[in-house]
């Protein structure tokens, strides 16, 4: 994923002139629909030419928790709104490649490490977790009450994420690979590979 390395940092005050721009984009979007555009559209355009630049589109509700820093993005990136991304912490960092796109109602933890490469599909609903509660006493001690543990994750380029599944911890998913909608990945995703199910597992010869 050496392309990750060309990827930009997300800029504090673009975001805070989106907010400030927002009450215009509405209507501008609305406005162009009389020309035949598209106000959904429209919408994403006007607000990542703004927010975030490099021809990235970003629709409504998404949110940046975290330093803006620990947000690095390639270019032609789609984040299609109500989605969540926490790179909070001192291993906090999100990095999404260059004609990625996120769906709707997306959740992405990056308080351990992110990294998604280029041209990957995020279907809606995906959650992906780099950090976790953990039992690691085994004494009875409530679980809420015991260290959170970080573990960085990486989504190769070209990889889809069917709707719904979740990305646990540690995990690595290989190039070109293809997680089922609704799979609990617990472990590494071999490239060009399928998985699907729960815990999620190799399928057809991929299983032999």
């Amino acid at each position: 994923m050496s392309e990750l390395e060309g990827n930009r940092s997300v800029h504090l005050w673009r975001l805070a002139l989106a907010a400030l721009l927002e009450p215009l984009v509405r209507p501008t979007a609305f406005a162009a629909t009389l020309f035949g555009k598209d106000r959904e559209g429209v919408e994403l355009v006007l607000r990542g030419y703004v927010g975030l630049g490099g021809h990235c589109r970003l629709g409504r509700n998404v949110r940046f928790i975290g330093p803006a820093k620990n947000f690095t993005f390639g270019s032609h990136v789609t984040f299609y709104g109500n989605t969540v991304m926490n790179a909070t912490g001192s291993s906090g960092k999100i990095s999404i490649g260059s004609r990625s796109h996120i769906d709707h109602q997306c959740v992405l933890y990056g308080q351990g490490g992110l990294a998604i490469g280029s041209t990957c599909a995020i279907a809606a609903g995906v959650l992906i977790y780099s950090q976790s509660n953990a039992d690691e006493r085994g004494d009875g001690t409530p679980v809420a009450l015991q260290p959170t543990k970080y573990a960085a994750v990486t989504v190769e380029d070209g990889c889809w994420l069917g709707a719904g599944s979740r990305i646990l911890p540690g995990v690595s998913i290989g190039a070109g690979a293809t997680v089922g909608a609704g799979a609990v990945v617990t472990k590494d995703v071999e490239p060009g590979s399928t998985v699907v199910g729960v815990p999620a597992h190799p399928t057809g010869a991929e299983a032999e």
